[in-house]
């Protein structure tokens, strides 16, 4: 049966391995969206990860995001990652009907 899954992308480690890893911006379960997005994707934290060189060139924490059944990208992606500085924390929800649930 031939393998139907892409390549993983190579294993890349930093020259120094750092002695301490950044605390995390947000908790896990917290409540986050996209930054500098019009329509943005937003959900919760359900994991985090310290990396270096990945699929960008970018060392640091990255989190997992549960994508919220409201988000736009939900029909068609329910987890991301995204490098910390691309989020920010949201306390509310938006709500078709309503405007904001808490």
């Amino acid at each position: 049966m031939p393998n139907s899954l892409p390549p993983l992308p190579p294993i890349v480690l930093p020259e120094k391995i750092p002695s301490l890893v950044p605390q995390p911006k947000f908790r896990l379960g917290e409540t986050v969206c996209w930054r500098m997005n019009v329509e943005p994707d937003f959900g919760h934290v359900i994991g985090v990860v310290y990396s270096h060189e990945a699929t960008h060139q970018v060392t640091g924490l990255h989190y997992l995001i549960l994508l919220d059944e409201q988000s736009p990208s939900r029909s068609f992606c329910c987890h991301d990652f995204a490098f910390e500085a691309d989020l920010e924390p949201m306390g509310r929800l938006p709500n078709q009907s309503e405007g904001y649930i808490s």
